[in-house]
């Protein structure tokens, strides 16, 4: 019969192999998914929670005839997911037999180059920024992801079968969950709501951890932070609430977000001046 402590050795080993497991399938043409990652999976990524491991892929409906990943996809119709799903896709398609996989340092820079690229092509209407070929080999340097690999995948790109398979197997998890909208986001299995942390959902699989305990009270994981403080990238944006206008402006009329400012200056110009009418006057000499 096994001693009790060989017993607590066996248990604590399952327990570091188990780990964490965080997937997260993102619309690729989503303003909702460059919102999300930016402010939440670039934290959650410097975190370095030990024992994590995680899938990330740019998501493409299926076929709805076919139920199948849709044909002519990558494809260069404007305005449509599969245009720009060619970074992405061939960023992060090299690690998909190991997902989920290890935040290694190779694994951990294409996944910050999708989240530049996804960015920017959400710029908002009007556009804030660009998605030129400059931009994606920007956001490759200043990533360290591999642009060689990259810009040669995207020469001629092609979603090879075990691409294709994953992102079915992914339409199915996700259709478990109807009436949700990307990103998609599940820890340990169990989808997550897309305005939560993920820094905070993982962190509560880990009571204890002290590198969770370290970095929930660290104040560069609170929202409105500069981005640049994640990914040392400030080119990409300058703070994480300039990602939330970008993805507003996808939804909102330029006009509504113009009186919402006016709205909320009036507010602020009203409690300023009812602070000074409360205020005593001071003695006159």
């Amino acid at each position: 019969m096994p001693s009790t402590f060989a017993q607590v050795i066996v248990a604590l080993s399952a327990a570091f192999a188990t780990g964490v497991k965080v997937e997260i399938y993102y619309g690729p043409y989503c303003p909702n998914s460059a919102n999300y990652l930016s402010m939440y999976v670039q934290p959650f990524l410097y975190a370095n929670i030990p024992g994590v491991t995680v899938t990330m892929l740019p998501f493409i409906q299926n076929d709805l005839q076919t139920q199948q990943f849709p044909a002519n996809c990558p494809s260069n119709m404007p305005g449509n997911p599969c245009t720009v799903l060619p970074a992405p896709m061939c960023a992060l398609q090299p690690f998909l037999a190991a997902m989920p996989a290890a935040l290694t340092p190779k694994y951990k820079a294409a996944i910050n180059f999708a989240i530049c690229d996804l960015i920017h092509a959400n710029h908002g209407a009007p556009a804030t920024l660009t998605h030129t070929q400059a931009d994606i080999q920007k956001c490759a340097t200043d990533s360290q992801a591999d642009w060689i690999s990259i810009s040669g995948c995207m020469a001629n790109p092609v979603a090879d079968e075990a691409f294709k398979a994953r992102v079915v197997a992914a339409n199915a998890q996700v259709n478990a969950h109807p009436g949700k909208i990307a990103p998609f986001v599940f820890v340990d299995g169990e989808m997550i709501d897309n305005t939560q942390a993920l820094l905070t959902a993982v962190c509560a699989k880990l009571p204890g951890d002290a590198q969770c305990a370290a970095a929930l009270a660290t104040s560069a994981y609170e929202v409105g932070v500069p981005v640049s403080r994640f990914h040392g990238a400030p080119r990409w944006v300058a703070w994480t609430g300039a990602v939330s206008m970008i993805a507003g402006v996808a939804f909102v009329a330029s006009r509504v977000l113009t009186w919402h400012a006016d709205s909320n200056l009036r507010d602020h110009e009203s409690r300023s001046l009812a602070r000074r009418l409360d205020e005593p006057e001071s003695p006159k000499e």
